[in-house]
Formats: C-alpha cells, structure tokens, sequence
C-alpha cells in the first residue's frame, strides 16, 4: 500500500513539474512573439523613414545632374569650338566663358534611415531578401559616387590649373560673369543669352589675349577640360540612373512589405 501511495506521489510530482515546465515554455513563446513583434515594428518604422531618405536623394539628384550635364555639354561645346582653329582664330574670352566654374555640388545624402537599418542590426532582420540586398546595393553606390566626386574634383582642378596657364582671367568683375552668364541663359553650358549681350560685346571688343602664343600649348590645355566631359558620362549616363531605380525599387518592396494597408 505504501508502495502504491509512493507511486501515485511520484507520477504526481512528475505531472506537477511537466505543468510548470509547459507553462516556462509557453511563457517563453509568448515573450519571443512580443519581443519579434516589437523588433519587426521597428523595422518597419526604419523601413517606412528610408522611404523619406529615398525621395529626399532623388530630389537632390535632379540639380546636380543638371549641373553634370552642364560640364558635360560645355566640354563638349569647347570641343567643337577649337576644331580646326588656328591660333588667331581663338579668342580668350571664348576659352574663358567655357571653363570658368568648372564643378558641381557634392552629393548630400539622407543616410540617417540607413544607418539606423545598419547599426542596430534590423537589416538582418528583414526577411524580404530583394529589399536587403537592394538596400546594400544603394548604400554601396552611394558611397562609390562619393568616392567619384571626390575623383571628379582633383581632375577638374588639375584641368584648371593647366587651362589657367593659357587663358587670361582677369576681366573686369571676373567673379561676377559666371553669375552674369547664368542669369541671361536658360541653358547656361551655351551661353546664347549671353553671347547675345552688350557685356559680351564690350569684353569681345577690348579682349585680353591668351597667354601663350604656341597652339600646341593651347591644345594641350584644353584638352584636359575636355576630358571632363568624358570621365564625367558614367555619372549622367550609367550610375546615376542606375541609383533612381535602385531607389524606385526599394521604395516599392518597402511599401509591398510595410505599408499602412498590410497593418
């Protein structure tokens, strides 16, 4: 009788231990659902931002594409200007206009979304692996951009140092022309307007010579700003354009994912 007593406490004993055992698991479960649920809303508050950064980029890719262009036409512009030409034939106000301000604006990215995504680990935690790796894939092509500009700066200044060894620039208000030139055009890397004004007459009429006599010196000075205009066509032609899609398709599997209508 004992022994059957002992038995029956056991089994008790083990039904006992099994309840709260259960009872830990199903705790645990319940607090990694909460604690996934917390995280994915998370994610998704970063994911719904990186869409504001998205849009913010786009928007400030649209002038300072222009402004590549610009460089890119005006090298272009120059090219044709000197074919052909004989030393007498070209004017230094003419060199001047095409290679005055020679640069564009740094890119200014909205990384604050990004970044978020990155150090506190939610980029692992999206489980739509398209937006990841489209997510890497921007970040690394913003950051490749970054690295041109600072490419494209060293070579336009190069350029101009060389170019400022042929070409006269001390005009009269000299730093206002560019803005002069700007103000009268509505495509400024040509510069109708201005060609058209009396400005440009009266600095045509009394203009400075070059500051070298030897074509070949020229040639070779000019030929370093026209290269800008060709390491300049990766941006207009294949990177930046390859960014707007790359940001158009984060923006869709984001809103796939995480827009108010899947709540």
């Amino acid at each position: 009788m004992a022994n059957k007593n002992l038995a029956g406490y056991f089994w008790y004993a083990v039904g006992e231990i099994a309840l709260v055992v259960l009872g830990i698991l199903i705790a645990l479960q319940i607090n990694n659902w909460n604690e996934e649920r917390v995280e994915q809303e998370q994610i998704r508050e970063y994911a719904l931002s990186l869409i504001d950064d998205l849009n913010r980029d786009l928007e400030m890719l649209g002038p300072v594409s222009g402004q590549i262009q610009n460089l890119i036409d005006r090298s272009n512009a120059l090219a044709t200007y000197m074919q052909g030409r004989a030393l007498e034939d070209i004017s230094n106000i003419d060199l001047y206009i095409q290679v005055t301000d020679p640069s564009y604006r740094p890119f200014e990215w909205s990384r604050a979304a990004l970044e978020q995504l990155k150090s506190s680990g939610a980029l692992r935690q999206i489980k739509d692996q398209r937006l990841v790796r489209k997510i890497s894939e921007y970040d690394a092509l913003t950051r490749h951009l970054d690295q041109d500009y600072t490419n494209d700066e060293n070579n336009i200044r190069e350029a101009v140092s060389v170019v400022f060894e042929v070409v006269d620039m001390n005009y009269p208000d000299s730093m206002q022309l560019p803005k002069a030139m700007d103000a009268i055009s509505d495509s400024p890397q040509l510069y109708p307007g201005f060609l058209d004004s009396e400005s440009y007459r009266e600095l045509k009429a009394a203009d400075l010579l070059l500051l070298t006599d030897d074509l070949n010196v020229v040639k070779h000075a000019v030929n370093h700003f026209i290269a800008i205009g060709g390491s300049l066509e990766a941006r207009t032609e294949i990177e930046i354009p390859r960014l707007r899609t790359i940001a158009t398709e984060i923006i869709e599997l984001i809103n796939a994912e995480y827009s108010p209508q899947k709540d």
